[in-house]
């Protein structure tokens, strides 16, 4: 029912928009967007999860999505802009016990703000504010204010290929200022925390906006040099719930080659890892209210370092790699793998026979505390973060999108310990200026007990046709 609500909210701000853009053309209008519909054959293999019914199954899926961008310029110096998404999916069968309804909506204000020009060189922004840094493909440390995603936990939007995170991308409610300097940009940003987050045992699907984007507090200052010859360095700090220095630079070392650097340093963990104590308690039958938790002391750091090689013709070539200190050791993994299997029947080796209602009663206890380990997991990985140590990522790409002509592009990220990886691969082609059709593969590959492994080894084939405008 709030996933309806959001949709319809969403339909009603982007024909809003539209007839903003036919009323008033001198003042507002649609800068761009688009439609699409997609079908889906979603694959799935056995896993540790196990529930009444089975945690995952192979279904088809339709999926119809809408995205738009609109803008009113109210003064010489006052503007309004606004990006809206929605997106509907029908569901051949009943989903899994750890997937989604059978037909959902989701509905998102990605951004809603109000930009004073104060000067020629000086603007501020109020609302719902989208900022992202960052120069590297896969994970950038230095895009420290980016909020967790709404997406459902076994459908997305395929159409934008391997990014599209864009498509959720979703901004946060504050206030933020930027200078322009012949020296370089100066910016200072405020999102305070309006909601205290009492819902982190349930999947972010669940949670309503306010939680995903203003349920901690932020304070951001950044400063990117631009007067340097070749490399222009970025430095960023961010403060509040979270305390953490970031740096980096992208430039060229060859006129087709471009090198990319980023790293931070945070005081403390930047998101929440399961507790070894509390899942020692859970394997020796005690209650544990709270088995995850972020440490507030002692350093965190990590490093993204990339290379992009751009050909004549514009085909795009890359590969990056990725170290957090924070991700979870051998040891760490091992034991989150035993857990898993313990709540989820392991448990049962241990206790003597029975009476029925108690084993109903104990087996829905367990089957409580695998939904939250579930959520937990799905919900690090929503907030654009990874559980390892070192990634490696290859992708290439063309942009030629000419009619008659066939875009690609394919990724690939691996965890280098324990050897799961994900692999995208889109093809797209224009059939006119604004119409493009496009199919593709998206798979995760790895062992019941691996990273990209854990919720089953998951394969989608898709198609669908968009329009642009």
């Amino acid at each position: 029912m709030i996933a309806a609500k959001r949709l319809h909210f969403t339909g009603i701000l982007l024909l809003a928009g539209t007839y903003s853009g036919a009323s008033w053309a001198a003042d507002c209008l649609i800068q761009r967007g688009y439609a699409g519909i997609e079908g889906i054959s979603s694959h799935t293999s056995d896993s540790l999860w196990q529930f009444d019914d089975p945690a995952f199954r192979n279904n088809t899926i339709a999926n119809l999505y809408l995205s738009s961008v609109g803008r009113c310029t109210l003064t010489d110096t006052l503007s309004l802009k606004a990006q809206a998404s929605g997106q509907y999916a029908l569901q051949a069968h009943q989903p899994g016990a750890l997937e989604d309804k059978r037909h959902q909506g989701v509905g998102i204000i990605n951004e809603a703000t109000a930009s004073w020009a104060a000067s020629e060189s000086w603007y501020i922004d109020l609302g719902k504010i989208r900022k992202t840094s960052g120069y590297l493909f896969s994970v950038a440390p230095l895009d420290l204010l980016r909020n967790v995603s709404g997406n459902m936990r076994s459908v997305r939007v395929f159409g934008l290929g391997d990014r599209w995170r864009n498509f959720y991308d979703e901004g946060a409610y504050g206030i933020s200022s930027s200078l322009y300097r012949n020296e370089g940009t100066y910016t200072l940003a405020a999102f305070p925390r309006l909601k205290r987050n009492d819902q982190r045992q349930e999947a972010a699907s669940e949670w309503d906006a306010v939680l995903r984007t203003n349920s901690t507090d932020r304070y951001y200052a950044s400063y990117t040099a631009t007067g340097l010859k070749a490399f222009n360095p970025t430095f960023s700090l961010l403060t509040g719930s979270q305390k953490t220095l970031a740096m980096g630079t992208s430039g060229n070392l060859t006129d087709k080659l471009i090198l990319s650097v980023e790293g931070s340093l945070s005081h403390g963990q930047t998101w929440r890892h399961l507790d070894t104590a509390a899942t020692r308690n859970t394997r020796q039958f005690r209650t544990e209210q709270e088995a995850y938790n972020i440490r507030s002391n002692g350093a965190q750091g990590d490093i993204g370092v990339g290379l992009r090689y751009t050909t004549d013709d514009q085909t795009e070539y890359g590969a990056e790699y990725y170290g957090q200190s924070q991700g979870y050791s051998r040891s760490e993994w091992q034991d989150n793998f035993d857990t898993i299997r313990f709540v989820n029947g392991g448990y049962t080796k241990s206790l003597p026979p029975l009476p029925p209602s108690l084993a109903t009663e104990i087996r829905n206890g367990y089957q409580q505390y695998s939904r939250m380990m579930a959520a937990e997991t799905d919900n690090t990985g929503r907030a654009g973060n990874l559980l390892g140590k070192h990634y490696l990522t290859l992708y290439t790409r063309t942009n030629k999108e000419q009619v008659g002509s066939i875009d690609w592009s394919v990724s690939g990220m691996a965890n280098l310990v324990d050897g799961s990886s994900v692999l995208n691969l889109h093809l797209s082609t224009p059939l006119k200026n604004n119409i493009e059709v496009y199919s593709g593969v998206a798979a995760s590959f790895g062992s019941k007990e691996s990273e990209f492994g854990t919720f089953g080894e998951k394969g989608n084939i898709y198609a669908g046709m968009r329009i642009n405008w």
